[in-house]
């Protein structure tokens, strides 16, 4: 029994380290902690900790509903106690989260990015009064290159381009995490690059 817990165990360990590079900004955006700069670690790391979780379920698997008993009479010193149901759902529900952190890159993003949605937008400095309707309609609008550290999978784009959407005088935002930048079109009347950086970085990636 205390095999097939460790081999559990062990299992959801590596797979909640394997997704800590998506799970970090996430948290971020939730609890307000620090920039999550060891994300790049994590990534590099993903395929060996999601080979041990997937490797670790397969024991506890062959342990649970394949190894065979030890040739002994029942009450022996040798004799294997049956695994319990409750063990048999605690391995399932493991299965279950492992998978879910597997899969953390394609969802995490959107859950991020809802939050982001609902917190009011970065605040605008003095100098960056808002343009009035036709005033804005006229101003010609400035394109910067942001680049943002810390980007490692596509999710990690839908939150900070979810956060320069509503931030006042950002006209259109692409971001891309393979380049590793966040291309941005703003009116000059209403924001700058340092809003649009603070903007990014509530998100918990840093700009630069």
């Amino acid at each position: 029994m205390k095999e097939e817990r460790i081999a559990v165990g062990g299992a959801v360990v590596a797979a909640v380290a394997a997704s800590l590079c998506c799970i970090g900004p996430l948290l971020f955006v939730m609890l307000g902690a620090g920039a999550f700069g060891a994300a790049g670690v994590f990534e590099t790391a993903r395929p060996y900790l999601l080979g041990a979780a997937a490797l670790l379920l397969a024991v506890g698997f062959y342990r649970t509903y394949f190894r065979r008993d030890a040739a002994c009479a029942p009450g022996e010193a040798c004799a294997i106690k049956s695994v319990s149901r409750a063990s048999r759902a605690g391995l399932w529900i493991a299965s279950v989260a492992v998978l879910a952190f597997a899969l953390s890159p394609y969802y995490v993003g959107y859950i991020a990015a809802a939050f982001i949605r609902k917190q009011p937008p970065v605040a605008t400095t003095p100098a960056a009064v808002p343009a009035t309707g036709s005033e804005s309609s006229q101003a010609s609008l400035e394109t910067i290159t942001v680049e943002v550290e810390n980007m490692d999978c596509t999710s990690c784009e839908v939150p900070i381009r979810a956060a320069l959407e509503k931030t006042p005088g950002v006209r259109a935002a692409d971001v891309s995490y393979q380049r590793g930048v966040a291309r941005v079109s703003y009116d000059p009347r209403q924001t700058d690059i340092n809003q649009i950086k603070r903007a990014i970085s509530s998100t918990g990636y840093k700009a630069r």
